[in-house]
């Protein structure tokens, strides 16, 4: 097999350990995804420590990938300056040889206000790990007081149903969802870590030097009796780092990461791999790579489904279970009016199954009017399914620009309303302006 094209490889160890992990990633058959990833953390941390010492005083956090120590070869590499200071100066760091690098700039008090208002954009932070010689203990200590049952929870229904019914449905390719977003691929793992992360309450920046996902993965089987897909997880993420070498090839740039054409290429790229582990040709890898999306599907939704069973607030969960699809709404309604110990989680619950039953435009009105009368830190799940129901009125998604511009704290809400089908295009162009005045990561 010839060598692996990869993005510009930066001078030293971190590029020789990339190049080599790339190699062996589609060469070895007993090298997994999960052997790269922790080679590649650990070879991306070294280097960013090394970029740091020119930035002194650079308080320097990972997130997404490498943040969980689940970086391969090809991976992004997503970093945080966080500052004490409110008129710092944003760093000129940057990582050279990897296919994506982006730096965002934060100030302390607003990744406080972050952690505590907002959902996926403080994902951003709790799947993340301090990098550079900066200690960041108060960074830390921040993430682990914020993620109280109730937040934790809130954050896995909200992620779940977003990306589940609202993100994946829209980044459809001939093949199905694409790869990198859909169900069952580097996205639904995440769930891996975030059900685990609800049960244990252990986050990355406590964690050890090793990938979450493998982590978890083992937590899965010894805590719910499930059996964890490590064969299933293994190939997609091995197909996720060949998508990036092979599309230019392909000249598939749409389809980058996953349709019968890339599925193809990928297979022709690592065959001698692919053949080692059984798959016999384009075909049979195809209809594998699908069974192993299905399979890491099935494990997430059963995982998710024992976690919320178990969880304190599985009670009030079973009442908006058993709400018929007219009773919705109004369960909806009584459960943010109401007092729970666990108003967050409910709160989102009880909106998302109604955003999923084709309500009433005038039932998701009453549902935002409620919300918008609670603190932020209680709703911000529940908004999200608002914001996102293409039964919403645009009058509402227009007053909602208009409320979040005023109480947001991360504006991710308003860039959502921007998606919104309903959403006028003048409501959408106000949305817009909203986000870009209040957007607090730069």
């Amino acid at each position: 097999m010839s060598n692996i094209e990869l993005a510009p490889v930066p001078p030293g160890d971190f590029g020789e350990i990339r190049r080599d992990v790339a190699n062996r990633l589609f060469s070895d058959p007993s090298y997994t995804a999960l052997d790269a990833m922790s080679e590649m953390s650990t070879a991306a941390e070294g280097y960013i420590d090394r970029l740091a010492e020119q930035y002194p005083g650079n308080k320097l956090w990972s997130g997404g990938s490498l943040g969980r120590r689940e970086m391969l070869p090809n991976s992004d590499i997503d970093l945080f300056a966080i500052y004490d200071d409110p008129d710092y100066e944003e760093s000129g760091i940057r990582v050279d040889g990897v296919d994506k690098f982006e730096i965002g700039h934060i100030h302390v008090g607003g990744l406080k206000d972050l952690l505590a208002y907002s959902l996926v954009d403080a994902n951003r932070f709790i799947d993340g790990r301090r990098v550079g010689p900066v200690p960041a203990p108060d960074v830390e200590k921040m993430i682990l007081e914020a993620n109280t049952p109730d937040h934790q929870l809130a954050n896995n229904i909200s992620e779940y149903f977003f990306y589940r019914y609202f993100d994946f449905p829209h980044k459809r390719t001939p093949m199905g969802p694409n790869l990198k977003y859909s169900t069952g691929s580097s996205r639904d793992t995440i769930f891996f870590n975030m059900i685990s992360r609800m049960s244990t309450g252990e986050f990355p920046a406590i964690r050890g030097d090793q990938p979450e996902l493998g982590q978890v993965m083992d937590d899965i089987e010894s805590r719910y009796g499930i059996r964890a897909p490590y064969g299933a997880v293994n190939l997609l993420f091995t197909v996720k780092n060949a998508a990036i070498s092979v599309y230019d090839a392909t000249g598939d740039l749409r389809n980058r990461y996953v349709s019968p054409t890339s599925l193809e290429a990928i297979y022709e790229f690592g065959k001698d791999k692919f053949r080692a582990w059984g798959i016999t040709d384009a075909r049979h890898f195809i209809e594998t790579y699908s069974a192993a999306r299905k399979e890491i599907e099935f494990t997430v939704d059963t995982m998710l489904t024992r976690a919320l069973s178990e969880h304190a607030a599985a009670g009030d969960i079973s009442k908006l279970l058993n709400a018929s699809k007219d009773e919705l709404p109004q369960t909806c309604l009584d459960v943010i009016s109401g007092n729970s110990d666990h108003p967050h989680s409910l709160a989102a619950f009880g909106t998302w199954l109604t955003m999923m039953s084709n309500p009433s435009g005038e039932s998701m009105d009453n549902i935002a009017r409620a919300l918008i009368e609670k603190p932020l830190d209680q709703t911000w799940g529940a908004l999200m399914a608002v914001v996102c129901c293409p039964e919403t009125p645009d009058a509402t998604l227009s007053r909602l620009a208009d409320w979040l511009y005023d109480n947001e704290r991360g504006a991710y809400l308003t860039k959502l309303i921007t998606r919104n089908p309903t959403a006028s295009q003048q409501t959408r162009e106000k949305a817009l302006r909203n986000y870009k005045a209040k957007e607090i990561i730069t």
